[in-house]
């Protein structure tokens, strides 16, 4: 039996060894002679890790995966720890590659648990560095942009070769993260970072990818120009490069250059190219739904709706959204082309749904109300401790005292004893005044946190029902509202009469702008930028939004604001914000206003002026101060000082201080 399944390694190897067409057939055999001797040992392990490698280089993933499952079956039979950690991590990337995400995310964080337990720092740096690629494929580009800086954090700090070779690798996995968050700028700064590294492992594959993914970026950013010399760097490098993944990219970048300068039939042919050469369902899906587009675009719906169907198929197995959304999008309009509106409203609603981004609300929300209920139970037992242990403490002093009126009676005949006693005894009962009454201040400090724990309660109970309505008026009334416009844009279109129709115009105009009031208004009570890319962004938004009215020009002015803050903490300084620039426009009559945000170590100050007719802070007009005191709480919510300083006639300033501890703050 054992003769026999050697046998058939063997005769799979040999089939392995003929696809290995243009590599060096020494070595080949020589790693193929060492790794399938008859007693196996460490050696073997290596010989098998290098036979994976030249199948990894080459692209053909699956005949790298064997190979890496044939090392871990030796390591483990030869019982050597180090051997099974890599091989576990190389068994992951090649799954990460083949997009088959639960496998590989098994793998990995196997070999992430070993690396630490080893502190292998390399082995753990790649770790983390394969993490965010997969990430990335799955566009949670947040979680890729993390991993990406948890593995630069080990290369930076390291003086090991390997270790600083690994950089441009991570580099362009946070560039293309940044770029998957249309952060083009960084993302290519990042990426043009990667490719000043020279001479390093693997030097010409990642130069391919980096000139590629720069090409493809500023193909995204309007600008075919600059796109132009990257892309004929990378297929200049591609032309000799033996690795049919490479071809598949290549191509998919010449497909968007040509689509991008509008020759539609050469990117076809490009595309149908990236297409055939996909050895990833995630690359093909995109493919697939390239190819759909330009289809749709030729007029030719038949293959436009093959291409859709297939790309969606594969799209959905994968949970890659963005396709998925593309292609219910492009199914629709094909629906509307064939007049089956039926179909295409159904299209539009799959569109709808898969199109908004998926947030972590509902986890943020019972994370905070476990936390709240955690908090309030461990007030209440210290407060009840402290109850307990002042009781005993007053009866205690009670039976102390009896003590002493009962000696006091029995000993008249030594009364500088019982003096002395009373004195000793007066000064514990001070003693025992006192305790008890820093005991009962110390209850009261309690009972005002737990006051204020149940006012963040009240407060996160507010922001996830702001989310929620938000949720509900941009996903039902605002798709509602897409689908009566696309019914109105279909009826001007069958019928052309309408056009001239003055009724049916104002119709339309109509529900045209209560759609844009409707995102508005969803967009104010919960914006999606604050979520996605944080405080300063989210209130450079809004100031931009102001200023484009003219009447009031808003300027943010933010420094050491590069981390993320807690997500409840940003939350409320957004409204913070929010509110008082609101007062300005309804009440200060200003041209200018200003929002500065400096944050240094632990400490943040914001301050809001602006060049209004200012107020008078001591005049009672509860309604005009209503907004005042909401902010005010909000300040308190966070334990901060607030202070205000306004003049008639010269405007208003708002000083708020906060201490922020670095745990709140997300890294």
């Amino acid at each position: 039996m054992r003769k026999i399944g050697w046998h058939i390694i063997f005769l799979v190897c040999l089939f392995y060894q003929l696809s290995l067409y243009g590599q060096d057939k020494k070595t080949f055999d020589s790693l193929f002679t060492i790794a399938y001797k008859k007693n196996v040992d460490s050696n073997s392990v290596k010989a098998l890790d290098g036979i994976y490698q030249l199948f990894y280089n080459k692209g053909q993933f699956d005949s790298s995966l064997k190979y890496a499952q044939q090392a871990l079956i030796i390591a483990k039979k030869i019982n050597a720890p180090k051997f099974i950690v890599k091989s576990q991590y190389s068994i992951g990337l090649v799954y990460t590659n083949l997009t088959l995400y639960d496998s590989a995310v098994y793998y990995l964080s196997l070999a992430e648990n070993a690396a630490l337990k080893l502190k292998d720092t390399l082995l753990l740096a790649n770790c983390y560095n394969t993490k965010a690629m997969l990430y990335r494929y799955q566009t949670d580009y947040s979680a890729a942009f993390n991993y990406g800086m948890k593995s630069a954090a080990i290369a930076e700090k390291s003086g090991n070769s390997a270790l600083q070779n690994l950089l441009p690798k991570i580099y362009t996995n946070m560039g293309s993260a940044l770029i998957g968050e249309d952060q083009f700028e960084k993302g290519i700064d990042y990426e043009k970072k990667a490719l000043s590294y020279k001479n390093y492992p693997d030097e010409k594959r990642y130069s391919i990818l980096l000139y590629l993914d720069i090409a493809d970026t500023y193909l995204k950013m309007n600008k075919p120009s600059l796109a132009k010399p990257y892309l004929d760097t990378a297929l200049l490098l591609n032309k000799d490069f033996d690795n049919a993944v490479f071809k598949m990219l290549a191509a998919a970048s010449e497909a968007n250059y040509y689509e991008a300068v509008g020759d539609l039939s050469r990117s076809l042919t490009a595309s149908l190219s990236s297409y055939q050469h996909s050895s990833s369902n995630y690359l093909k899906a995109e493919a697939g739904e390239n190819i759909a587009r330009l289809y749709f675009k030729l007029k030719k719906n038949r293959e436009a709706l093959q291409y859709a169907t297939e790309a969606n198929k594969i799209a959905l197995q994968l949970k890659h959204f963005k396709v998925v959304a593309g292609t219910f999008n492009l199914m629709k309009e094909l629906a509307v082309v064939n007049a089956d509106y039926k179909t295409a409203l159904q299209y539009a609603g799959l569109n709808e749904l898969y199109a908004d981004s998926v947030t972590n609300q509902a986890t943020q929300k019972t994370t905070l109300s476990l936390e709240i209920k955690y908090q309030t139970q461990k007030k209440e037992k210290e407060i009840a401790e402290l109850k307990v242990i002042n009781t005993e403490k007053e009866l205690a002093a009670a039976k102390r005292n009896n003590l002493l009126l009962i000696g006091g009676i029995s000993a008249v005949a030594v009364m500088l004893s019982l003096s002395l006693m009373y004195l000793n005894s007066n000064n514990k009962k001070l003693i025992a005044q006192k305790e008890q009454k820093l005991q009962k201040e110390h209850i009261k400090f309690l009972e005002g946190q737990q006051q204020v724990i149940s006012l963040q309660g009240m407060v996160n109970g507010q922001e996830t029902e702001r989310s929620r309505i938000a949720k509900d008026l941009h996903d039902g009334l605002g798709g509602l509202f897409s689908t009566i416009k696309m019914y109105f844009s279909t009826l001007k279109h069958e019928q052309p009469v309408l056009k001239e129709n003055e009724l049916f115009g104002k119709s339309y105009d109509l529900i045209d702008t209560a759609s844009e009031e409707v995102r508005r208004i969803a967009h104010n009570m919960m914006p999606e930028v604050l979520l996605k890319l944080g405080l300063a962004a989210a209130l450079q938004d809004i100031c931009s939004n102001i200023s484009s009215g003219k009447l009031l020009q808003a300027k943010l002015q933010a420094y050491g604001m590069e981390k993320r803050l807690n997500a409840s903490t940003e939350i409320m300084l957004y409204r913070i914000v929010q509110e008082l620039l609101n007062n300005i426009i309804k009440h200060a009559k200003a041209t200018e206003a200003i929002v500065q945000f400096n944050k240094d170590g632990n400490k943040l100050m914001v301050t809001v002026e602006d060049n209004g007719q200012g107020f008078d802070m001591y005049s009672v007009d509860d309604k005009k101060h209503a907004g005042l005191e909401t902010i005010k709480s909000r300040v308190s919510y966070l334990n901060g000082n607030i202070s205000i300083d306004s003049q008639k006639a010269i405007g208003t300033t708002v000083i708020m201080e906060f201490l922020i501890s670095e745990a709140s703050e997300n890294v």
